[in-house]
């Protein structure tokens, strides 16, 4: 069939008509409600395949909708399918990361490895944060928080890139002897790059201004930026053929918080008392709260979060790792509350102290006799899960702290007594009878015992002391008997467990005691001319307060030889006759009859405990000393890298 010959007007009004007809048919296929109905049917209901083109446009959006929800819920990607596509889209010779994912590696000297923190995974969503410690901050709202993270989704995001050394390798003993002594092997160095043409960073493009470099610090480092492209990494060991081996570190990038965390401001952990084997150590007040409070509660029930690594001072294979988690649960002699530790039943929450708030408690056992010590406070993880996929999941580390064993062997270290519940310190003992593997409960209760006895005695005297009456009849305004009760047993508990230390201690605070017994060696005070200047020993053998103890139940039941004591403070004594009606008959000595052999004054502000008060603990173990002494170790490196000429 031959069709008719348009004329070129009729040719124009066709194209026109069939191009509305086709505007209006498409028109109607993305606007029609029985289109979109049709996306919203049940999945069990086979398709309408008469309109395609509005079920693939439905089914996209609906595919969207649910990526974002599935976000919002927390939803957890795939990891391996991502860490296989960021594989894939790496530069040739560079390693991917994804978030809150730890990645170990060996580095030789003077070797680079290079890694990426791929754009696409900075517009990921975030990790998950987990409940954490009890808190007394007003916490965001997940939802509303999740909310924001999808909106921030494509914005710029703050890049955490922190990397921890694990091992380091050892002295060469072939090229350079081994007796050296100290030191520790030259720290890895971090590049860092956000330039698309610098992707392998490192000391082979040092004079590139494209990229950044910094050394480790104690085995850590990081770096952080606010970005929305790749992040080029280069790690790389110094070249020194002085030490033998590789090391280990453990690289971790995060659009969340660090994966690996420091505190090099404070240590956040004290020293109480110790034996010649043992140290009780605490954190800081973990909150302000009163007793009262649920996050009070909190705290006083929670499983320990902290952990504490301890390290001998005379080892310096610490040295170069202090800063890093896993560098001292490698290196660390001692590893308490750790997982895999050696020491892991020590740790608990107790609220003995000053105000009675809650802290964390050690007892760390099996040190060396007179032995120096650093103390590191930690923490696995972010206290509620640790590794990868978990934000702060690499641990913390806090500030070195030191402390020192006792040398001799009459003291023992009691806490957690029943009565005299504030009492722990070291006390006067006696090896011989109270072993210290096995005999120390029983020594405990001998103490607590008595003094509890004494404590009955002084209540039923109280008893007698009308304190439920009008003000008019009281015995003071300011005080009550609870008052009264609650000084005395502070002042009992302190005069009659004494605070023991050794008796070769030279502190001017000190009060020698039982100068007159022998010591549990058999030795005598006389057979020790040599040691003690013999007008001292004459003079402590022969007063009352140096040549017994204040306690007569230490003499007759414990026998711990001489020793000496850390004074109760006097203010304790002053706050008993304060708080006490005076018909009980309290009183103080007075300055220079009796006040300087019986009680101690508090030292100045740098934490030292120059009288015995509950609760005390030694401050002065902030971190100043140890960071000299972990100082001390690198100038000894420097010092026979110089000598030998590394």
């Amino acid at each position: 069939m031959q069709f008719p010959k348009l004329t070129p007007l009729q040719s124009r009004l066709a194209a026109t008509l069939a191009a509305s007809a086709l505007l209006v048919l498409l028109f109607f296929s993305l606007t029609s409600p029985q289109f979109a109905y049709a996306a919203e049917l049940d999945p069990r209901i086979p398709p309408d395949h008469n309109h395609p083109i509005a079920l693939d446009f439905c089914g996209t959006m609906m595919e969207m909708k649910e990526e974002e929800e599935r976000v919002a819920l927390d939803w957890e990607p795939h990891e391996s399918s991502i860490r296989k596509d960021l594989v894939r889209r790496a530069p040739s010779g560079v390693f991917a990361l994804s978030n809150n994912d730890p990645q170990s590696m060996d580095i030789g000297a003077g070797l680079t490895q290079n890694w990426v923190f791929p754009k696409e995974v900075i517009a990921g969503p975030p990790g998950v944060i987990g409940s954490g410690l009890p808190s007394e901050d007003i916490t965001e709202d997940e939802t509303a928080q999740t909310r924001s993270e999808l909106r921030k989704r494509q914005e710029i995001k703050t890049v955490h890139i922190t990397l921890n050394t694990c091992m380091q390798p050892a002295l060469n003993t072939l090229a350079y002897p081994a007796d050296i002594g100290g030191g520790s092997p030259p720290q890895l160095q971090l590049w860092v790059s956000q330039s698309s043409s610098l992707t392998n960073p490192g000391p082979g493009t040092r004079d590139n201004p494209n990229q950044q470099n910094f050394d480790f610090d104690g085995g850590f480092a990081m770096f952080e930026v606010d970005t929305a492209e790749d992040v080029y990494v280069g790690v790389s060991a110094p070249n020194t053929t002085s030490w033998t081996g590789t090391w280990n570190y453990e690289i971790a990038a995060s659009i969340d918080a660090p994966f690996h965390t420091i505190d090099d401001n404070w240590a956040n952990l004290f020293f109480v008392d110790g034996d010649n084997h043992a140290v009780l150590l605490v954190t800081n007040d973990t909150t302000q709260r009163n007793s009262t409070s649920e996050i009070y509660n909190q705290w006083m029930t929670i499983a320990p979060p902290y952990g504490v690594f301890a390290h001998n001072q005379n080892d310096s294979t610490i040295l170069g790792v202090q800063s890093s988690f896993c560098g001292l649960k490698n290196q660390a002699q001692i590893m308490a509350n750790i997982q895999g530790a050696n020491r892991p039943n020590v740790a608990g929450m107790v609220n003995r102290g000053l105000g009675g708030k809650p802290k964390e408690q050690f007892y760390i056992t099996d040190l060396n006799v007179s032995s120096a010590y650093y103390g590191f406070l930690a923490m696995e993880g972010n206290s509620t899960a640790s590794g990868a996929g978990v934000v702060g999941g690499g641990g913390k580390v806090w500030r070195a702290m030191n402390f020192r064993t006792k040398a001799e062997s009459n003291c023992a270290l009691l806490y957690n007594l029943t009565f005299c519940s504030e009492v722990a310190y070291a006390v006067p003992s006696n090896p011989d009878i109270f072993d210290p593997s096995t005999g120390v409960p029983a020594l405990a209760a001998r103490y607590d015992s008595h003094a509890a006895s004494l404590y009955q005695n002084f209540n039923y005297s109280l008893q007698q002391v009308p304190c439920k009456t009008s003000s008019v009849q009281q015995y003071s305004l300011a005080r009550t008997c609870d008052d009264c009760a609650r000084a005395y047993k502070t002042w009992l508990c302190a005069v009659t467990i004494p605070r023991c230390e050794d008796f070769s201690s030279t502190k001017s605070y000190l009060m020698p005691r039982n100068t007159a017994a022998e010591f549990v060696n058999g030795s005598s005070l006389s057979n020790l001319t040599d040691l003690y200047n013999p007008a001292n020993i004459t003079t402590w053998q022969s007063r009352v307060a140096s040549n017994s103890s204040r306690n007569p139940i230490i003499d007759s039941d414990i026998r711990p030889g001489p020793y000496k004591e850390v004074l109760p403070c006097e203010d304790l004594c002053y706050d008993l006759m304060q708080s006490c009606p005076a018909s009980l008959g309290f009183g103080c000595p007075l300055e220079g009859r009796g006040l300087d052999v019986s009680y101690g004054k508090r030292g100045g502000d740098n934490g030292e405990i120059t009288c015995s008060y509950l609760g005390a603990a030694h401050y002065l173990s902030g971190g100043g000393r140890v960071v000299t002494g972990l100082k001390v170790g690198v100038f000894m490196f420097v010092f026979w890298s110089v000598v030998l000429g590394l």
